[in-house]
């Protein structure tokens, strides 16, 4: 069994393992020493493999090994727990304390580290909003749509569904009209990222669907994730151009900092976002009836989550965290035992850097890499490469050759600029 990291970095042990990845007749997952790892079963019947002090190196994989019921279990802490009482839920892991209320809304998220609460208020409000743009209804948002809207009780259940040791879970359902919506708070031990995994049935029509966070932070612009960095965005619309900005994309995260503080919205597929003094929030779903009348009708599922963090969003490290929320470890089932335990098909040491992508060239047998720099910051690289390597190649983004990258001792170093893309033609040795 190999768990598998396509992220650059590398990453502390944590995965989820659905019985189909799990060899018939294994019940748990033991490190290279043989020593079972600590694991908690999940709700859906999967296994939590979560040991932080084990690391998955970058671009690569490390091995596991599964063992049957015979073998001695791990000692088990409890790192983290929820409970409810007189309908509030309340989940703790140390390091965030999160009160969920009976109305389904995050009223308290108390971070235990810094000394502070990060709400300014009930967040995860879910509001409805009557969505009839004057053109283009399946593309524009009209500027006065939060004249005509309503937050979304209906709250049936509040319940835990995972009670630890290495995470916790409380379900909120809701039924509004039509629909259901179905939202889960996770919270993992060692974590200070608390995940709203969401289900939503929806059968609305023109209703667009959006979550607010009001922050206990102050700051006149946020940071928003674009293609290969990021870009800042006002919090106020003292000008007519940022009132006509109400809602603006980010890719996956919205981050707004003070001074030695901040609190970044991460999300996996939702890309309008707003950003109005301490309230930020990500538009969820839409349903115009053209061109297509049955648009966003059904199932869907996405995860958006709330991260604090102490210092600005480049030392807490938000982009690789709204990484791993949207590219987490996985595992593979291996074949033999011809691959070696640990492996890395590369390594970087200076500057930060971020994957854009690794693929086949277009044309011939070699491997593109794509990296970029994703806070503004420049600085030297090396890459130590886990194959031999022949021959890299810097090329455009069409993959045209821009000059050979000297290879010394199977390693590069390049200089980069802020936000700068750098794209590799690698050509490995013949085995």
């Amino acid at each position: 069994l190999l768990v598998a990291n396509v992220s650059l970095n590398p990453r502390p042990l944590s995965v989820l393992l659905d019985p189909e990845s799990m060899p018939v007749g294994a019940a748990r997952v033991a490190g290279a020493d043989g020593r079972p790892l600590p694991a908690q079963e999940t709700e859906s019947g999967g296994l939590l493999v979560h040991a932080p002090d084990l690391s998955v190196p970058g671009l690569g994989w490390l091995s596991l090994t599964a063992q049957h019921e015979s073998a001695p279990a791990p000692r088990e802490t409890q790192d983290v727990g929820a409970e409810v009482a007189d309908g509030r839920a309340v989940l703790d892991n140390g390091l965030l304390r999160v009160e969920v209320g009976e109305d389904g809304t995050l009223h308290g998220v108390y971070d235990r580290e810094a000394g502070r609460e990060v709400l300014d208020g009930r967040a995860n409000q879910l509001w409805a909003y009557t969505d009839k743009p004057r053109n283009w209804e399946a593309w524009d948002v009209d500027e006065g749509y939060e004249q005509e809207g309503e937050e979304i009780s209906g709250v049936e259940s509040v319940e835990v569904v995972e009670n630890g040791p290495l995470r916790a879970s409380v379900r909120v359902v809701r039924r509004w009209r039509g629909s259901t919506i179905a939202q889960t708070y996770r919270l993992l031990s060692g974590s200070r990222r608390l995940d709203v995994e969401s289900y939503v049935d929806w059968h609305e029509r023109r209703v667009l669907l959006r979550t607010l966070f009001p922050l206990a932070v102050r700051s006149h612009e946020t940071t928003c994730e674009t293609m290969f960095g990021a870009v800042r965005r006002p919090t106020h619309h003292n000008t007519p151009w940022d009132a006509t900005r109400f809602e603006v994309s980010a890719h996956r995260f919205c981050d707004l900092s003070e001074p030695g503080y901040g609190v970044a919205l991460l999300n996996d597929g939702k890309y309008g976002h707003s950003a109005k003094g301490n309230v930020v929030g990500i538009s969820l779903l839409r349903s115009p009836l053209y061109p297509d009348p049955f648009a966003d009708e059904g199932e869907h599922r996405f995860t958006y989550s709330l991260f604090p963090h102490q210092g600005d969003w480049t030392a807490a490290g938000v982009a690789r965290e709204a990484f791993d929320l949207n590219a987490p470890l996985f595992p593979v089932l291996a074949q033999g035992d011809a691959l070696p335990h640990e492996f890395s098909l590369l390594e970087a040491e200076g500057l930060e850097l971020a994957l854009g992508s690794l693929k086949l060239a277009e044309d011939g047998d070699s491997v593109i890499l794509r990296l970029y720099e994703p806070h503004g910051a420049r600085g030297e690289c090396t890459l130590r490469f886990g194959r031999p390597v022949e021959r890299v190649e810097r090329v455009n983004l069409l993959e045209e050759a821009e000059g050979p990258v000297e290879v010394h001792q199977g390693a590069v170093r390049l200089r980069v600029r802020p936000f700068e893309v750098v794209t590799l033609k690698l050509e490995w040795e013949k085995e």
